[in-house]
């Protein structure tokens, strides 16, 4: 199966490993794991072929942004979660995210999300 991956995959899940999944990311998103063992997660994943990078089209960065700013939540998302919410938006796949802002505007546009750790809104 195909997912969209927020950094709380791999910094809020300790037993995290991949497996015949792919997972779809953004480099905005990688740039926020910062410590020794997620970085070396990130490598391996990599390597195997399991973590895809794509960055996501300027308009549905635009199409994301407006969804979190009719909910009043534009100040909230960084760029990094704008950039796998368009990701999400253009591939379609689920995104896995514990953080509820990105979970409220999944449900906006009505995209296929799922938690990590904390679980669903």
């Amino acid at each position: 199966m195909n997912y969209i991956m927020d950094s709380a995959v791999i910094l809020n899940n300790f037993n995290f490993s991949f497996d015949e999944n792919i997972y779809f990311t953004t480099n905005q998103i990688l740039d926020e794991i910062i410590d020794l063992r997620s970085k070396q997660l990130i490598e391996s994943g990599l390597k195997q072929d399991n973590i895809r990078i794509i960055e996501p089209k300027k308009e549905s960065l635009v199409l994301v942004k407006k969804a979190a700013k009719e909910l009043n939540i534009l100040h909230k998302l960084s760029e990094a979660d704008y950039s796998i919410l368009a990701l999400a938006f253009e591939l379609k796949f689920p995104l896995l995210s514990d953080d509820y802002h990105i979970q409220k505007v999944c449900l906006k546009l009505d995209l296929k999300f799922d938690s990590v750790f904390r679980g669903k809104i």
